[in-house]
């Protein structure tokens, strides 16, 4: 759903207060009093730090994904970040909801409690009073701040009121009245009552629609600046669900056709995103017709139609995007069907994805499973991942491989390079396996470098190693190449330990340059390069004492 919609509709639960009152004969007249406000500004972002804004509008991103775990955790940490930031009662109410739909219900009421005592004329008050009436143990209805729909009424105090069921929102019939009698209630002020409410459901109803209209200017400007930062494309994002994709107005990918601005395959496209985030059943359904053999879509219908069930359908939908995968006729569907199945993080598409990347004698195809393999973070795809690297795919395919897997997290990355590393005959791929241990800080990556530093019989490799131990860093770092540097008799070796040696400011490096330096049997062009790497500690004292010492000889 539009995250700007979203906003408008939490508005709207303003108005469940009123259904225990009555409905509206005055409803129409006040909506067109309030047709013509202002746009509501105060939802966009308010500060001058960008940093802030960018935390912020990922966090909303995660609410409009409807990905509440991650919502709240960035909300909470925007809010530790920028205690001053302008839009705090926003991120708080945010991570309330957050919170209520993942049915955290005292944490909800103590945030919403904390937003309504720190801010006192927030802006969000109505949104956080209505959200605090539908935790539990409250007279309340149940309604869904999302979709505002209003469903029968729960509970109250004394007697139970007759059900009712109303929608709410842009383009939806005025409610009938509904005559709900309650209990110890002046008729007179309940009639009152229930015409400020009907005032106030109106006044949430045109805010909605002029939020609607805001919502597609924000879409307008995102897909321009996605349109900027796509030019530069590489091999890692042609497969983020598309080759040739444009942006909704949340930064979430759909197919954008190629021929002309006015192609009807393109309003398709946004029709089917419609009905998805309204009714995703009956989405899946139609984007799987789209998806069948002979069904006469256009492949940037069917490229779209892959994305919105990677992104709605869940499990159910992986062996439709399979199929599609194995065998649409078109080579730019497939390549995005494999993609998706990676975005969608399931081991049991693991299998496919090592066919498709091992055996698919078509580049596109081989790419896009590496691709999707780097984006699952199981450890079956980080072996599968070395598989590739150690294959007799194209070198930069295996490289990419090799990167993927040293930027994954946990033990099973690090084994996947040691298989790497010990499988190849091929010199990069070796290298380029020491430079993915080089990125790891477990203990074992630096052992196995440091072995390779000793014991190889490639000079090229030993190289590498020293090169590696020297960026990875530490303490240890720095006592095996000063100890390795006292080891080795080769001459290439002890200038290469020496570089290495120089990325740490460690003392004992200092003090072993200036014992290198000053050594008679040092030869004379390696004491010049321990000269020039000591004149980069020039502010220590030690360094400028040897350097005049030096000077007097």
């Amino acid at each position: 759903m539009n995250l700007r919609k979203l906003d408008s509709m939490t508005r709207t639960l303003a108005v469940a207060g009123a259904l225990l009152l009555a409905g509206g004969t005055v409803f129409q007249a006040t909506a067109q009093k309030f047709a013509h406000r202002p746009k509501a500004t105060r939802f966009a972002q308010q500060g001058n730090n960008a940093a802030a804004n960018a935390m912020f509008s990922s966090a909303r991103d995660l609410i409009d994904d409807a990905q509440w775990t991650k919502a709240e955790d960035q909300f909470a940490k925007y809010i530790a970040a920028y205690p001053k930031e302008a839009n705090l009662d926003a991120a708080m109410y945010w991570m309330a909801y957050s919170q209520y739909k993942l049915r955290k219900f005292n944490q909800t009421k103590e945030t919403l409690d904390r937003l309504l005592q720190t801010y006192a004329k927030t802006a969000w008050r109505d949104e956080a009073e209505l959200l605090l009436a539908q935790l539990p143990g409250t007279v309340t209805v149940k309604v869904d701040p999302v979709t505002v729909t209003v469903d029968p009424i729960v509970q109250t105090p004394t007697a139970p009121p007759a059900p009712v069921s109303v929608a709410v929102g842009p383009g939806v019939p005025t409610p009938a009245p509904v005559a709900v009698t309650i209990a110890g209630q002046d008729p007179v002020d309940v009639q009152v009552r229930t015409q400020e409410m009907q005032e106030r459901i109106a006044e949430a109803q045109a805010r909605a629609q002029e939020r609607v209209r805001e919502s597609q200017e924000r879409m307008q400007e995102r897909i321009a600046a996605a349109k900027d930062k796509i030019k530069d494309k590489t091999v890692w994002n042609d497969f983020d669900f598309n080759f040739d994709f444009d942006f909704d107005g949340m930064g979430r990918g759909i197919g954008r056709c190629q021929n002309g601005e006015n192609d009807p395959s393109e309003f398709k496209i946004v029709v089917l995103q419609a009905l998805f985030e309204s009714d995703p059943q009956r989405g899946i359904a139609v984007a799987t017709d789209w998806l069948k053999p002979n069904s006469g879509q256009t492949v940037a219908c069917r490229r779209a139609a892959v994305r919105l069930l990677a992104r709605h359908g869940g499990k159910a939908v992986i062996p439709t995007i399979l199929s599609v995968a194995q065998n649409d006729p078109d080579m730019k569907v497939r390549a995005t069907a494999i993609a998706a199945l990676g975005a969608m993080n399931d081991d049991s598409v693991i299998d496919p994805l090592r066919d498709f990347a091992l055996n698919s004698t078509t580049n596109d195809i081989a790419e896009a499973a590496l691709y999707a393999l780097s984006q699952n973070s199981s450890a079956r795809a980080a072996g599968v991942l070395a598989d590739i690297a150690i294959s007799n795919k194209p070198v930069q395919v295996r490289r990419a491989a090799i990167r993927s897997i040293a930027g994954r997290s946990g033990e099973p990355a690090v084994d996947a390079l040691f298989k790497i590393y010990d499988s190849s005959t091929d010199l990069d791929i070796r290298k380029e396996g020491i430079n993915g241990l080089a990125r790891r800080k477990s203990e074992r990556a630096g052992t196995k470098l440091l072995e390779i530093a000793r014991s190889s019989d490639n000079l090229e490799l030993r190289k590498a190693a020293i090169s590696a131990i020297g960026r990875r860093g530490g303490p240890g770092g720095v006592d095996a190449l000063i100890n390795l540097y006292d080891s080795v008799n080769t001459d290439e070796l002890k200038d290469q330990l020496m570089n290495a040696m120089s990325y740490s400011n460690d003392p004992k490096v200092t003090d072993k340059l200036i014992s290198i330096a000053r050594n008679p049997q040092t030869p004379i062009d390696r004491k010049r390069r321990a000269v020039m790497l000591l004149s980069s500690r020039s502010k220590d004292p030690k360094v400028l004492a040897f350097l005049e010492e030096l000077l007097k000889q």
